[in-house]
């Protein structure tokens, strides 16, 4: 009996895996995008642009777009630039403008079609190009081709899952000495982070075209009597003339009152910074902590209770299996 229910259980998980599996790949399979790359894409590098900068020139490129489907397809196709997201990943998909105080906005410096129409079963190239100014350039550039398909007003108002493709858009100096990296901390503020969690949100400035990869953050969280109340540690890679957030998550026990972030950024042994900022803690922001997700509590004991239930029939389960054997 025990040996039917367990065969059974198997077949439904492995049938379940499947029928997922076919669904997943049917989705991602819909189209595809690829780089073309131009004459002076560095040796070696693959699956993504990475040009020199070459003052006064123009290079011509191109992206790939296959469609899979059995009708004709458009897709849009957006040029923006590389940011570290609030989970600490390398993001292509916000088009918010770049800063007007940068000096080379790589946005701007490549041109290509903002939608494009492809038959069915059928490839288009959409040709590119990329305009360099005359001056040198010490440093490094990040941006990136976002291909999405178009969706029609109907489908736009249903859930779906979209997939797009990102294709990061590298430009490297002509002068092989890089600038010194620079950050700054900006501001500190407490705000919702997930669905269930609150999180002290330090906004850091990378000022500087550098790409600062592998960086260690640590941070301490003290109270007014300068105790430790909770530390982080994490590591992620800076985007270049990027402001982004380094999210701290607070604790659901975290009390009202002052505060003061103590923030540790190594890059190397050359590169260190220092920030330490004050920050408060509202009443209102303490019940908010702990009213943000009110059944969690309650999942949280319903799933114990079921593991527990489910650990007692599988000891239950060996127990006899090993008697039986005996």
């Amino acid at each position: 009996m025990i040996k039917k229910i367990a065969t059974t259980l198997t077949l439904l998980i492995l049938s379940l895996i499947s029928i997922s599996s076919v669904y997943a790949d049917d989705k991602l399979s819909s189209y595809s995008v690829s780089p073309q790359y131009s004459t002076h894409q560095s040796k070696g590098v693959e699956n993504f642009f990475d040009i020199k900068w070459t003052p006064s020139s123009k290079e011509n490129f191109s992206v790939k777009i296959t469609n899979n489907t059995d009708e004709e397809q458009t897709y849009k196709i957006e040029v923006n630039k590389a940011r570290t997201n609030k989970n600490g990943i390398v993001d292509y998909s916000d088009d918010t403008p770049e800063a007007n105080e940068a000096k080379y906005k790589l946005t701007e410096m490549i041109d290509i079609s903002k939608e494009v129409k492809v038959p069915a079963n059928s490839s288009e190239n959409v040709s590119g190009s990329l305009t360099f100014p005359k001056e040198d350039f010490n440093g490094l550039l990040m941006a990136g081709i976002h291909v999405s398909e178009k969706k029609t007003k109907d489908s736009e108002s249903n859930v779906s899952n979209s997939v797009a493709y990102n294709i990061p858009f590298v430009i490297r100096g002509n002068e092989d000495k890089r600038p010194d990296p620079v950050l700054n901390l900006k501001k500190v503020t407490v705000e919702k982070f997930t669905s269930d969690t609150y999180s002290v949100d330090a906004l850091l400035e990378n000022k500087g075209p550098n790409l600062m990869k592998e960086v260690m953050f640590h941070s301490n969280v003290m109270n007014e009597q300068g105790q430790t109340v909770f530390s982080q540690e994490s590591q992620l890679d800076i985007t270049p003339e990027t402001e982004f957030v380094y999210p701290v998550t607070l604790p659901e026990t975290i009390k009202s009152g002052e505060y003061t972030l103590v923030l540790s950024v190594k890059r190397d042994d050359s590169n260190n910074w220092e920030f330490s900022k004050e920050f408060e803690i509202t009443k209102q922001d303490e019940k908010n902590i702990k009213q943000v997700n009110p059944y969690k509590q309650s999942y949280l004991k319903t799933y114990g209770f079921v593991f527990a239930i489910v650990s007692i029939f599988l000891i239950a389960v060996v127990v006899y299996l090993l008697k039986n054997k005996k």
